[in-house]
């Protein structure tokens, strides 16, 4: 999961080091070693002695302007350094890779400096002078004059909103990413690759990422800690169910990596376990969501038989509790690029998602889509500046999407990539409310087996059918507020009971941690 938030690299071919025979030779390979692992800052110091000791090496300038591209704080000397590369290396030399790779560097370069117009300008020449032979290059400029046109179409209407550093006590030196909450906002958990006492610090000299959580307490989200079910392997957060108690995590052993789930009870997250086949295969699945049931899955994953790269797929269970058939989302959603963290809202009819393909405007951008008659239908980008030039994943609105919890590397951030906090203005018109309540069985156990059938008393027309959580008996809805219903509760060896409410006005989701409480209920034993 790590290097999300940077532009995937483009090596044409490996440029070699065999003609170099100089005494910088090792210092170049040591730092292509940390560029292997994505250890840019370890990299990018060892540029900074070598610039130092041969400032007007022309090799030592390309790469140091190669490694910058993706170092934290060094755009500005990466463009001056390929500016210089590329008279360096004239295209005119057919047998330079060197000169095709750092125009290409300097078009990513500006792209992701927001000069979007002057890298326009360097990719259309550079397509004119690659030799037709690369076809793959060809290519891949393509793509990223696409990404250019359409990040200046989506600066042209920029989307208005607060954005909010959520801070010290959240926030790090090193990269905070991938959060995710609970429907009532008082539980946030994300990852970091921070260094603690704990992390366990590769051969690379990055720290394996491992998951932390934060509670919202006086009004403020309390100091970040590590949770329990941390490995020595690498972990990380990619969903959450909408009650706060099945927790979805990313871990990777090797090259692939699957999906996992820790339950939250007495008070303290579980052990680590593997979803099964058909989910987790011998592909990579990498992020995953549950709808409000918990009975259909949404995630992403590489395996054979998709539109290229990662797709995003859905499964649902079978009344046997087991999962059943893997749906491929299909081409509407799905590109021949990578697509990613899909997340579905708890109303189960709008999906967002991460996507390279689509009307990106660099690398992955978060897009939006609503389900009408059965199909996904109207992807929309959600909009610059929240999106960017840099990959951008992990979007987490709350219920009215008024409020989105959000991974960016930003100039006012301490360092890394940090969480932020977005707030749109306005009114959202769906004035909805989250419902919350316990059911227990006559022993005072959880009835985990009860079904909740959800009706409105105007029109008897069904809103929904719903679990209580196998924790602790916690059942959450969200209706429409202002409005009176009928609750039907039916389980195996007990009295079904039927239960009228109303959910007053005034108590919509407007503002973090409400949720409107129902009397705990406990049912009566059918004696028949």
């Amino acid at each position: 999961m790590k290097n999300i938030f940077l532009l995937s690299v483009l090596l044409f071919t490996v440029s070699s080091l065999s003609a170099q025979l100089k005494e910088y030779k090792k210092d170049i390979l040591q730092a292509n070693d940390y560029l292997a692992v994505e250890n840019y800052n370890k990299a990018a110091s060892i540029y900074d002695e070598l610039l130092k000791e041969y400032p007007d090496d022309e090799f030592v300038i390309f790469k140091a302007g190669e490694c910058y591209l993706f170092s934290e704080g060094k755009i500005e000397e990466c463009i001056e350094l390929l500016e210089k590369s590329i008279v360096n290396y004239p295209m005119e030399d057919k047998n330079s890779i060197e000169a095709i790779e750092a125009r290409y560097y300097l078009g990513q370069a500006y792209h992701l400096n927001y000069r979007f117009e002057d890298a326009l300008k360097v990719y259309n020449k550079l397509l004119n002078e690659i030799p037709e032979k690369r076809d793959d290059a060809i290519e891949k400029v393509n793509r990223e004059i696409e990404y250019c046109k359409n990040a200046i179409e989506l600066q042209k209407t920029p989307v208005e909103f607060k954005i909010t550093n959520m801070g010290p006590l959240i926030n790090t030196e090193y990269d905070e990413h991938s959060p995710v909450v609970n429907l009532v906002e008082d539980l946030l958990l994300f990852t970091s690759n921070r260094q603690t006492v704990e992390t366990v610090k590769m051969a690379s000299g990055i720290s394996d990422e491992n998951v932390y959580y934060s509670k919202w307490r006086d009004k403020q989200w309390i100091t970040s800690q590590p949770v329990d079910l941390n490995t020595r392997k690498n972990n990380a957060t990619i969903g959450l169910s909408p009650d706060g108690t099945t927790l979805l995590i990313y871990q990777n052993a090797g090259a692939v990596g699957n999906i996992y789930t820790s339950q939250f009870k007495n008070d303290k997250w579980g052990e680590l376990e593997k979803l099964p086949s058909p989910i987790n295969t011998i592909s990579n699945e990498t992020h995953a969501s549950f709808t409000m049931d918990g009975n259909t899955l949404y995630f992403s994953s590489d395996r054979a038989g998709g539109y290229g790269g990662k797709d995003i797929y859905k499964v649902s269970k079978l009344p046997n509790g087991e999962w059943g058939k893997v749906i491929n989302l299909g081409p509407e959603i799905n590109t021949e690029l990578d697509e990613a963290s899909p997340y579905i809202h708890p109303k189960g009819d709008i999906l967002y998602f991460s996507s390279e393909g689509h009307k990106s405007m660099g690398g992955f951008d978060i897009f939006k889509v609503t389900l009408k008659d059965d199909k996904w239908t109207d992807v929309k980008n959600i909009g610059y500046p929240i999106n960017t030039p840099f990959d951008d994943l992990f979007y987490a609105p709350t219920l009215d999407e008024q409020r989105v919890y959000y991974a960016s590397k930003r100039d006012d951030g301490y360092g890394g990539s940090d969480l932020y906090f977005i707030e749109f203005p306005g009114d959202h018109p769906n004035a909805l409310t989250v419902v919350g309540g316990f059911v227990f069985e006559t022993d005072g156990d959880p009835a985990i087996d009860a079904k909740i059938t959800v009706r409105s008393k105007k029109d008897n027309t069904m809103e929904g059918v719903y679990r209580p959580s196998p924790n602790n008996g916690k059942y959450i809805f969200i209706i429409p507020s202002d409005q009176s219903y009928t609750m039907e509760i039916e389980t195996d060896g007990y009295k079904t009971l039927i239960k009228d409410f109303k959910v007053p006005a005034g108590k919509s989701f407007a503002r973090r941690k409400f949720t409107y409480y129902l009397d705990p209920i406990v049912l009566k034993e059918d004696k028949k």
